[in-house]
């Protein structure tokens, strides 16, 4: 059994993990780093990614906040969509709406796309209006594209 030292070593084995779909080995690999660097936003962050693909929600959710609460930057806006994520996929597009409106990401397409989608689960049309209309005015050609994609499906 390899035993890591440094949060290199395990960061580098779970994103080899996750990047192979073993979510299972790279869940449990992310649990120790945790134990082991618990104050490294990457360790809460790989944890956070790998339960998610493992469908705990709850447990990507925690993790999520707490790699959201260490994080900067551009880190900050991809922990929170993770979040919203599991939140909508747990039943609660509510929360998952809240979040992202709360971080303030204007001129994110992605961001609007979700926003897009989470309106809609939650009936409010004129907000999912709003929503596509700030993404054809970021990208005329994406929003198009995700238009089709969505009816389509």
């Amino acid at each position: 059994m390899v035993v890591f030292t440094k949060p290199e070593s395990y960061e580098l084995q779970i994103v080899l993990y996750l990047k192979n779909k073993e979510y299972a080995k790279a869940y449990s690999l992310s649990k120790e780093f945790v134990e082991c660097f618990n104050s490294e936003m990457v360790a809460h962050f790989l944890l956070m990614k790998s339960a998610f693909w493992l469908k705990k929600f709850d447990e990507a959710i925690k993790e999520g906040r707490k790699a959201f609460n260490l994080s900067h930057g551009d880190d900050l806006l991809t922990c929170a969509i993770i979040i919203s994520n599991a939140y909508y996929l747990n039943g609660n597009p509510n929360e998952a709406y809240n979040l992202l409106v709360k971080i303030q990401s204007e001129g994110n397409a992605e961001v609007e796309k979700l926003l897009f989608l989470y309106s809609i689960a939650l009936n409010n049309n004129k907000e999912a209006i709003r929503h596509i209309d700030n993404l054809y005015k970021l990208n005329r050609k994406l929003a198009k594209e995700f238009i089709i994609g969505y009816l389509l499906k």
